[in-house]
């Protein structure tokens, strides 16, 4: 089934808030209307099943119901961070062969066909692109409703292809931990552009009340935890330390609320302790992977057990593999709900599954419980904020800079951000803040490295290769 067409029916009758943010309330009648009077609309604009629609805006009540309606009229959604460069944002339609692209603004050098305006609020823009579209055919077989690129196209990342299926498996899935219903009243503070799939369709398949503060931070954040008695928190560490370090924040303010996930990047035990200090509530470490979905939660308010993740859910399996003398090894992960396929290069999730396995890159290690504790990765991507990065994507782009002969880009261990992106290079002649520039115009933000470093030489591996560890 449709997962818009899913919501419909999960909370048909009901009349209760679904969206907030600052003084614009939606209800959930009010919202399947919006939902259905814009999908009408994209419709006959030529929205139709497997039509890929990149969606490049600020998270926030129109966001939501614009991918409500795409995926209601079975377009593909494909989301990107509206902070990204235009050679970023091109790369990606290109490759997903994007047809219409959402934004709040146009890119320069291309005359695209204006696809209805009118039709959305004044600041956002539709265009529908006149580009060849060449996709393997495995695809078009697949009932696909997302395309989510971790980090644009540039660097390693596949392009993860979601069907409805999938994510009603995954959101049912998710639920057996978080437990959502029509009495709870959501705080909503991280970008949607990475998280929506597991949270805001499961939040609106069950009734709840999302109070939206993604915008103007940390003073809408601040503010709305104050005044919205909130009974579920869903932030990042970062989010957390904040809100500890905040003053005028009293335990009687968090009051309602039963649980505080914690995701994107790992929590220290200080954040997690400063935090419980202030509301009475131990986050809760969630482990979350976009090819898998949220197959742990930890919600045992068990101060021994901070920095786990919690213990496995019902809907997954889980095995170590290659396991080292301290009982350490591979994650790999089963169950329903997993992604349907690579797009670039096309991979059927059958051709990457070993017998329904998937390898998620993480070591991790389990408790004699069975709780799962993250202790490393295997793979060179850079967590900032929960924000993943590929080395790789960067350094080519400060690779292609005047006057530089390599770099290697790598993440520096931070107690707050997780990791900040830095850079070693190797160069004849350059000007540092030239170069920052540069990659600012060529990279979304959060890519660009926090500092950069010139060296004789980088340390390489026997076979040449530069070494990352």
């Amino acid at each position: 089934m449709n997962i818009v067409e899913l919501i419909f029916s999960e909370n048909a009758g009901y009349a209760g808030s679904a969206l907030i943010e600052g003084g614009r309330s939606v209800s959930y009648p009010e919202l399947f209307k919006d939902v259905r009077s814009l999908a009408k609309q994209l419709e006959a604009g030529g929205i139709r099943k497997g039509v890929y629609v990149a969606i490049c805006l600020q998270g926030g009540i129109d966001y939501i119901i614009i991918s409500l309606a795409v995926l209601l009229c079975g377009g593909v959604l494909v989301p990107i961070i509206e902070t990204a460069g235009e050679e970023e944002i091109w790369d990606v339609l290109r490759t997903v062969g994007a047809e219409i692209l959402i934004s709040s603004r146009e890119l320069s050098g291309f005359q695209p066909i204006i696809f209805n305006s009118g039709i959305f609020p004044e600041s956002v823009l539709a265009c529908r692109f006149e580009q060849a579209v060449a996709r393997d055919p495995r695809i078009q077989d697949i009932d696909a409703a997302f395309v989510r690129f971790s980090s644009g196209t540039t660097g390693t990342s596949k392009g993860v292809v979601l069907s409805h299926q999938a994510i009603q498996e995954r959101t049912d899935a998710a639920d057996q931990a978080l437990c959502m219903s029509r009495n709870d009243r959501v705080i909503w503070v991280l970008n949607m552009s990475f998280h929506f799939v597991v949270t805001i369709l499961l939040f609106l398949r069950r009734g709840s009340a999302i109070v939206i503060c993604e915008n103007d931070f940390p003073r809408s954040f601040i503010s709305t935890i104050a005044d919205g008695a909130p009974t579920f928190l869903y932030a990042s560490p970062l989010h957390y330390s904040i809100l500890a370090k905040t003053e005028g924040l009293s335990r009687d303010v968090f009051r309602h609320v039963r649980l505080a996930v914690s995701t994107a990047m790992s929590m220290s035990v200080e954040v997690a302790e400063n935090f419980h200090a202030l509301s009475g509530v131990y986050p809760s470490q969630a482990y979350g992977i976009i090819e898998v979905g949220l197959p742990c939660v930890n919600t045992s308010q068990d101060h021994s057990r901070l920095l786990s993740v919690g213990e496995l859910l019902a809907s997954y399996q889980l095995k170590l593999v290659d396991i080292d003398d301290q009982g350490r090894g591979r994650i790999f992960l089963k169950g329903k709900g997993l992604f349907d396929a690579y797009l670039q290069p096309t991979r059927l999730a059958d051709e990457v599954l070993a017998g329904g396995w998937f390898d998620t890159g993480d070591i991790g290690e389990l408790d004699e419980e069975g709780f799962l504790y993250i202790t490393g990765r295997n793979k060179n991507v850079i967590n900032f904020c929960g924000m993943k990065i590929f080395p790789e994507e960067v350094e080519a782009v400060i690779n292609r800079y005047p006057g530089i002969k390599e770099s290697r880009v790598y993440g520096k261990a931070h107690p707050q951000y997780g990791q900040l992106v830095c850079a070693d290079i190797v160069a004849d002649s350059l000007v540092i803040d030239n170069l920052r520039l540069e990659c600012y115009r060529k990279l979304v933000k959060y890519k660009v490295p926090k500092a950069f470093f010139v060296v004789d030489e980088l340390p390489k591996t026997m076979s040449g290769k530069v070494l990352r560890s």
